[in-house]
């Protein structure tokens, strides 16, 4: 099989070195084996910039698809998760995306370590790390998630969860548009909730509101911002920081079983985890 791989050009090196006024020492890595299943990303870019160093990372896997459809709305989420401001010319074509966004984040943060070098000693180490990852996978459905870890000065980086089920044969998204009914979607609070006691280790005599910042005392909790996936055993749901909780309480995450929550999905969901 003829191995892929997402590669940083040398004409893309050329520009990120003119990009800056800063002497730079730029190290590019990448490297990565494909399978008849998966291509491999590995795009590595660490820098000095002064006394700053600057890396950003694109890494980790996604689906080796011959589906035109599938392909372009998955190139097409890519795209949005990572700024929504490419234009895409060829569908098919995920690296010229990957490129863009690296060199463009590049550019962005010498420009902006330079100028904070002209105002005093703060020289911030910037990093913006994205992990590419095929959650689950069967015959009919894909789920893919995007792990982007922001930081350019403070206390602490940022970080983001992007993920999303791709129906295999026509690229359809699902989310909380199509995944539950509707006239039941309010008996999911029971198993959020629950999640949450899992996820936060509740222990008995404890309140799960103690753990939450919510702007009243209801008891209510909001479904995810994030859309919900499909996963081999159940369905995964993920809270972004500072949603509910705490930076220091992480991303409340966890998967509610086939088992118990079949009865709610849509026939479209059921539809997609036939093995379930």
């Amino acid at each position: 099989m003829k191995k892929r791989s997402f590669l940083c050009s040398a004409a893309m090196l050329a520009l990120l070195l003119a990009s800056s006024g800063c002497e730079r020492n730029a190290e590019k890595k990448q490297g990565g084996e494909n399978t008849a299943d998966t291509v491999s990303i590995q795009m590595e870019y660490r820098d000095t910039l002064g006394n700053s160093e600057v890396s950003c990372f694109m890494k980790g896997a996604l689906p080796n698809t011959e589906n035109k459809q599938l392909k372009k709305i998955v190139n097409e989420w890519i795209n949005e998760r990572l700024g929504g401001i490419y234009k895409i010319e060829d569908a098919q074509n995920t690296q010229a995306i990957l490129d863009f966004y690296q060199k463009r984040w590049v550019d962005s943060t010498a420009a902006f370590v330079k100028e904070f070098a002209t105002q005093g000693d703060f020289n911030p180490n910037c990093t913006w790390d994205n992990q590419f990852k095929i959650m689950a996978e069967n015959q009919k459905y894909v789920t893919l998630s995007i792990t982007s870890y922001r930081y350019e000065g403070g206390a602490h980086g940022g970080t983001v969860v992007s993920q999303q089920t791709f129906r295999k044969e026509d690229g359809r998204e699902l989310g909380w548009n199509n995944m539950f009914n509707n006239e039941n979607i309010y008996m999911l609070s029971d198993f959020i909730r629950e999640g949450l006691i899992e996820y936060f280790k509740v222990k008995p005599g404890e309140e799960l509101k103690d753990y939450l910042l919510l702007s009243d005392d209801s008891g209510f909790l909001p479904l995810p911002q994030t859309p919900p996936v499909l996963l081999k055993d159940g369905v995964g749901f993920v809270y972004q920081q500072y949603e509910i909780a705490a930076y220091a309480m992480g991303m409340p995450r966890f998967v509610v079983p086939y088992s118990e929550i079949k009865p709610l999905l849509t026939t479209t969901a059921l539809g997609l985890i036939e093995e379930n």
